[in-house]
């Protein structure tokens, strides 16, 4: 009888996989990620409007502060919290950034230059304000409301030393003011304390901002100080150990999901090219049937296409395990109870001071370096909560589930078992920090990377590394929501 032998399908099949992973990984370096790294570091940083958000909230809490006037010159009998948070340094340091960000600028960027007039007015700078309100133009001739152009004349007369209102600025009505002057509280108390208007946002334009100030400037140092603690007792117990039982083995799936070979055909073939493909053409079918312009439709857009992009690797993961004769997925190791979430706290503070130094060195290093993500953009200068609820479940919810799934459920595990728990740790590091496709942020997520690698394997609980990652995203995100109200 004829039978057909199983080792040439076999051989077949692996040498299927093998032609797969050659080309998805030169599909990876010269299209998914070589490209995007390289040119990572021309797109636009986010640091300088941080920056500028986090003066502009100062100044806003100062106001909340004293709520008196505006232009504290530094020899006057001011408090003392009225000269930190609102005195004429902190209104100085705005403008100088806000010059710099129209100087980097190849044109005249109107919304930052109103914002920078309004400062300059408020300074009482009146001959600086002049020439960048002239440079602005008139309004409705540049294309702008009519409204533009009648708020931009009052400022012209305000800067040329007429104190009289324009006629037309009072016959405004307070929604058409409103529009046309830059979306950020601060804004509105210097126009109306520039303009001497008597409006309704006149009066609360500060309210919060004295909270927001001390959430944005306090819970990260905060954080940080407990996990320096936090070393300094692990650094106790390594000097001074304790008599205990020896401690077992770092946890590990006690069997792979993967072999290697199969390993970097998900990673690469599923994860990386069909994943980035599959979101690529969600993306162009969003802008085909919708409009995504606004900040609603881009949050959603964000949610939906990174969705989209994680269904290919699940996919292939499970083609792949079937391929071996593998199912369940008791390998996960998820081990979801009330211990994950001190474990996870406890790893995000540990994982913190680190991060946080890392960034400042590159910043001290690389101080006009661009290439930060621009969903961080996106979310700061979004007011609308719909959008934020969006970008929540994609930051908080979707992302740690399946980038957890991805670097430290599949691929620690098997390069663990291969190579040692610490190469497998470096490695789902390294590969997590490039998958984010931006240079100047490859330091600071690799040492998170190795956080949550760490917490990984001290835990043997995948449902901690979910949660400290939502966490991080969510300290992320809240800081943004704060500096952008």
């Amino acid at each position: 009888m004829n039978q057909t032998p199983h080792i040439p399908r076999l051989k077949w099949t692996r040498d299927l996989q093998n032609l797969l992973l050659g080309l998805s990984l030169v599909l990876t370096l010269l299209v998914f990620w070589g490209p995007p790294l390289l040119s990572s570091l021309e797109r636009p940083s986010v640091q300088g409007v941080l920056e500028q958000r986090q003066l502009e909230l100062q100044a806003l809490a100062g106001q909340a502060a004293v709520k008196g006037n505006l232009a504290l010159a530094p020899d006057r009998n001011a408090p003392l919290l009225s000269r930190q948070l609102f005195g004429a340094d902190t209104l100085r340091e705005l403008a100088a950034l806000q010059q710099q960000r129209q100087d980097d600028t190849t044109t005249t960027d109107r919304d930052l230059g109103l914002r920078q007039v309004l400062v300059l007015l408020a300074m009482d700078q009146p001959e600086q304000a002049l020439p960048l309100l002239e440079r602005l133009g008139s309004g409705p001739g540049q294309g702008e409301s009519p409204a533009a152009g009648i708020l931009q004349q009052a400022l012209m007369e305000r800067a040329a030393g007429d104190q009289a209102t324009v006629a037309a600025l009072e016959d405004l009505d307070d929604e058409a003011l409103g529009n046309v002057l830059p979306s950020h509280p601060l804004y509105s108390f210097l126009a109306c304390s520039v303009l001497d208007l008597d409006r309704p946002f006149c009066g609360d334009s500060h309210t919060g901002a004295l909270a927001r100030l001390t959430l944005v400037g306090l819970a990260g140092p905060l954080a940080a100080g407990g996990g320096i603690l936090l070393w300094l007792v692990q650094l106790g117990r390594f000097l001074w150990p304790r008599k205990r039982s020896p401690r077992s083995p770092l946890p590990l799936p006690a069997t792979s999901p993967l072999t290697i070979p199969a390993l970097l055909l998900f990673f690469f073939g599923g994860v990386v090219v069909l994943g980035n493909g599959a979101g690529t053409l969600a993306l162009a079918a969003l802008r085909h049937w919708g409009q995504i312009s606004s900040g609603t439709g881009q949050a959603m857009a964000t949610m939906v296409v990174y969705g989209v992009q994680a269904l290919p690797g699940l996919a292939v993961l499970r083609w792949l395990r079937r391929g071996e004769g593998q199912s369940g997925w008791r390998w996960l190791q998820w081990g979801l109870g009330w211990q994950s979430f001190p474990l996870a706290l406890g790893g995000l503070l540990l994982s913190l001071p680190l991060v946080l130094l890392a960034s400042w060195g590159v910043s001290q290093l690389f101080p006009d370096a661009g290439g930060s993500n621009p969903l961080l953009e996106l979310v700061l200068n979004n007011r609308d909560w719909t959008a934020l609820v969006f970008f929540a479940l994609t930051a908080c919810l979707l992302a740690p589930l399946y980038e957890e799934l991805v670097f430290r459920a599949a691929i620690l595990p098997a390069m663990g078992r291969s190579y040692g728990a610490g190469v497998g740790v470096l490695v789902s590091s390294l590969l997590f920090a490039a998958a984010h496709l931006s240079l100047v942020e490859f330091v600071p997520l690799l040492i998170l990377g190795l956080g949550l690698g760490w917490l990984r394997l001290s835990s043997g609980r995948l449902s901690a590394c979910v949660l400290m990652h939502a966490a991080w995203n969510g300290y992320t995100l809240a800081n943004l929501v704060l500096l952008s109200l």
